[in-house]
């Protein structure tokens, strides 16, 4: 092979990494959302690459990611360790989001198209149904609903925000195995009501109360499991 045809493999590799890691960063999201990787666990390249049938370079790219995000940490001769997450640290992400969820549910008020509004509904009355819903339930709802008002605010680094504090959000519930899950079902209708109204006021009014509100409860029962 000569110099120009290994260069172009340099190229080509250089411009498939990317996606690459991301795909890997992603994977590695959801196997700490779904608790399969918790606070204190080791991570080692060698075996999350076999794991996740990947290359190590992109699992050491997605890897400093995660770090950069303080989701885990290096420790010398013990590899990259799962970042522990305090009850401080979720009530501070609680208060962030109340503030950037609450001006995005005013600014889509009214802007939700009808047939998105009974697709969300239907989701409720369906969770609503369930006596024992699981967290994959649960978020799957949460997400349809808050997803929703976070895309149709208009403000693309907005939604971007939201949707990575709210994951966040996902990782420290499944960190806590011993709270039950729970959903607020009321909360979230009237929400939907608010932001279906088209009022700009009572919708930011509405999502400001209802992130109170889950802060408030998960504080209680956090509280709750530690006596």
């Amino acid at each position: 092979m000569g110099e120009i045809d290994e260069l172009v493999l340099d190229v080509a590799g250089s411009a498939d990494r990317p996606n690459l890691t991301e795909q890997v960063y992603e994977q590695l999201i959801d196997l700490l959302i779904r608790g399969e990787l918790r606070p204190g666990d080791v991570i080692t390249e060698r075996r999350m690459a076999e794991q996740l049938n990947a290359s190590r370079t992109p699992i050491r790219e997605a890897l400093g990611r995660l770090e950069a995000e303080g989701l885990v940490y290096k420790q010398p001769n013990r590899g990259v360790t799962v970042s522990p997450f305090s009850t401080e640290a979720f009530v501070e992400i609680l208060n962030v989001r109340q503030l950037l969820e609450a001006e995005a549910a005013r600014l889509a008020a009214g802007r939700i198209p009808p047939e998105r509004l009974a697709i969300i509904r239907a989701a409720l009355e369906k969770i609503a149904k369930n006596p024992k819903p699981t967290l994959s339930d649960i978020w799957e709802v949460d997400d349809l609903l808050h997803g929703e008002i976070a895309d149709t605010a208009g403000n693309v680094l907005m939604a971007s925000m939201i949707r990575d504090l709210r994951r966040r959000t996902h990782i420290f519930n499944a960190s806590r195995k011993s709270v039950t899950p729970s959903f607020g079902v009321e909360q979230n209708t009237l929400l939907l009501d608010a932001i279906e109204s088209g009022d700009g006021e009572r919708a930011r009014a509405a999502m400001a109360k209802h992130i109170e509100v889950v802060k408030l409860a998960l504080i209680d029962r956090l509280s709750g499991a530690i006596r």
